[in-house]
């Protein structure tokens, strides 16, 4: 501390003694504010020292670290500097600006402002429950203890930003207070970059600062996949204050998205302002105030129409031929059943195994579970016709009669021709029963259909519950 005192006194001497030492504030690009600036400044002091004025640009030459250059204070306002905004020499940025507010003639609650330019919902995931957006989140307050100068020509000049806007480097929040936010149902929240992170801040000439970064955000999404993969669901994107309630802060937000630059995806998506209802958060510390937008998603169902109801329906048809085909021809029949049922037990076994977790049977569940019924009763039903025939003929001969012919040295070959021209004796069915049996491949094809297509129509109409208008495709 010694040395560093001697050296700012010998240092000090020579600037003194020196006549051709420029002014520092004479710099047209002498600080982070004073580019091409008005020379207003907000403090006017005419008993300040000459040399600490003229020769050190406003710096303190007491102060070791301004003398140095670490100046910890590039934001506050100094007298006879230029200057475009600056902060008080009393601002407290741990102090919010609501508690400021008599200085803006207004009263509580604060508000925020909300900008999201939404360039697209990246991903869906059913597993997770989760929806990632793309977009530019922005967000406004009004600071009342910014000291503006509205004669700086910056305000009008566009290479410095929009028309009463001056654009500063986000390194600035290091100095201002800025808000406590809180989104709800926040996952991840990814800042994007490119060399530098993609963000930015304005200060406003009305004393609004506003911030907006490029970020990628992941939020939780409730969905329900009873309906899967004839579901719909909605998301909510919510933001608000962390700390504050409703009674001190509000927020009102409003959003841009551009529908060509979506990604396809497995859903169709309408993106709205956020309902009524959702506006205000309930939660044991108190009820906070919330804004955003919602999502509304309905599954795009032709992959699943084609690659799955398509074919369980044509096996379910395909299996109605067996009732054309004659009992007595077994291995055929029985084995064009057994297929189909395998098959479909192939599929639903498959299209479980990608569904997502649901409370009960979802739909496709429940369509296969019905396609395979099917398949089981014609299997059933030619069972039955198969224990039918079993007891309608009476065998001609006993076992040992048979073995005792097999084994003769006798004219077999007489024994079986007489045998041959003995009428079967029909056995074990009434006439009522035979007719049962003659006549139940024509009731199967006959009932099957008509209760099938009954269950596609209830089906159907039960599962398109959601209005197709709003998902209208160009």
């Amino acid at each position: 501390m010694a040395t560093l005192k001697i050296l700012r006194t010998i240092l000090l001497t020579g600037f003194v003694l020196s006549s051709d030492l420029p002014l520092a504030n004479s710099d047209a690009d002498g600080g982070l504010y004073s580019a091409g600036l008005a020379t207003a400044s907000p403090y006017e002091d005419s008993t300040q020292n000459h040399i600490g004025t003229n020769y050190f640009g406003g710096m303190d030459p007491m102060d070791p670290a301004s003398f140095m250059g670490l100046n910890f204070d590039t934001n506050r306002c100094k007298p006879n500097t230029s200057y475009i905004w600056c902060l008080p020499k009393d601002y407290n940025q741990e102090k919010h600006p609501f508690s400021y507010y008599k200085l803006e003639n207004k009263s509580l609650p604060w508000d925020y402002d909300f900008k999201f330019v939404i360039d697209e919902i990246s991903n869906i995931n059913d597993k997770a429950q989760s929806m990632m957006i793309s977009m530019y989140f922005a967000v406004s307050w009004t600071e009342p203890r910014l000291i503006i100068n509205e004669s700086a020509t910056e305000w009008t000049e566009e290479r410095t930003g929009p028309k009463d806007q001056v654009n500063e480097s986000p390194e600035t929040l290091k100095y201002i207070w800025y808000p406590e936010l809180e989104i709800y149902g926040l996952e991840t929240f990814d800042r994007q970059r490119v060399l530098k992170e993609m963000s930015g801040v304005r200060i406003r000439k009305n004393k609004t600062i506003n911030y907006e970064l490029n970020v990628r955000i992941t939020i939780s999404c409730q969905m329900n996949f009873d309906d899967y993969p004839l579901d719909a669901h909605t998301c909510q994107f919510q933001v608000g204050s962390y700390y504050d309630t409703q009674e001190t802060v509000t927020c009102k937000a409003h959003f841009i998205y551009d529908q060509d630059r979506q990604r396809s995806l497995q859903h169709f998506l309408q993106i709205e302002d956020l309902p009524e209802c959702f506006h205000t958060v309930d939660i044991p510390s108190g009820i906070y105030s919330a804004c955003g937008f919602q999502v509304k998603l309905q599954r795009k169902q032709m992959q699943y129409v084609v690659q799955v109801y398509l074919p369980s329906a044509m096996f379910v048809i395909v299996s109605w031929v067996s009732f054309l085909v004659k009992p007595e021809v077994v291995p055929g029949r029985m084995a064009m059943l057994v297929t189909l049922f395998l098959v479909l037990i192939n599929i639903f076994n498959s299209v479980r195994e990608q569904a997502p977790i649901s409370s009960r049977l979802n739909a496709v569940d429940l369509y296969l579970v019905v396609c395979i019924f099917f398949v089981f009763a014609a299997l059933i039903e030619y069972a039955v016709i198969l224990l039918l025939l079993k007891k309608r003929r009476k065998p001609r001969r006993t076992i040992d009669e048979g073995l005792k012919t097999l084994f003769s040295n006798g004219d077999a070959g007489q024994a079986r021709r007489e045998e041959m021209k003995k009428p079967h004796v029909e056995v074990g069915l009434t006439a009522r029963k035979q007719a049962l049996v003659d006549n139940i491949d024509a009731w199967a094809m006959w009932i099957s259909p008509p209760i099938f297509i009954i269950f596609n129509l209830i089906y159907w109409i039960a599962y398109r519950h959601v209005d197709t208008e709003l998902f209208t495709l160009t």
